[in-house]
């Protein structure tokens, strides 16, 4: 017996995880790809870290160096989005979406709220939001219930 021919994915929904980085980068473009085909929208997030949770993780002695404010998180993940809504065509249905928190469970939540058909992103980030590293990428294949297509980018490239 023959085994089963595969078919096409198709997706109305896509939802990616940005920060900035060349794996981001690759997951937008393939997300940009797989809209453009299926005729889908996109909804870019970028988790901005916990001003509050981060500040609580510092030492109480004599800081060097204070955590960023909450504004200046969301503010810089604001401009991650505004960066990534730039590269997609307007012809695709664009929704931004901001979280804060750990980027991990961040992702897996936004997923979970039931408009998505695929989460896509990098495989390790070094964006300015505190990168989407391996441990985030493996967090969300691990607990996202939807299809989790991770892109890592060539060297150099």
């Amino acid at each position: 017996m023959a085994p089963e021919e595969l078919g096409e994915l198709r997706y109305h929904r896509l939802l990616v995880a940005i920060d900035g980085s060349p794996h981001s980068e690759l997951a937008l473009a393939a997300a940009v790809t797989a809209a453009r085909r299926d005729g889908a929208s996109v909804t870019l997030v970028a988790v901005a870290p916990d001003a509050l949770a981060e500040a609580a993780r510092w030492p109480q002695g004599p800081v060097t160096a204070a955590p960023p404010s909450q504004e200046t998180a969301d503010t810089e993940a604001e401009h991650l989005l505004r960066a990534g809504l730039e590269r997609i065509p307007r012809d695709i249905p664009v929704t931004r979406v901001v979280r804060r928190g750990k980027p991990g469970p961040q992702i897996v939540a936004e997923a979970a709220t039931g408009r998505y058909d695929a989460v896509l992103l990098g495989a390790r980030g070094v964006g300015r939001m505190g990168s989407l590293i391996g441990s985030v990428s493996q967090h969300v294949l691990h607990h996202a219930d939807i299809a989790v297509f991770v892109a890592h980018a060539p060297r150099g490239g």
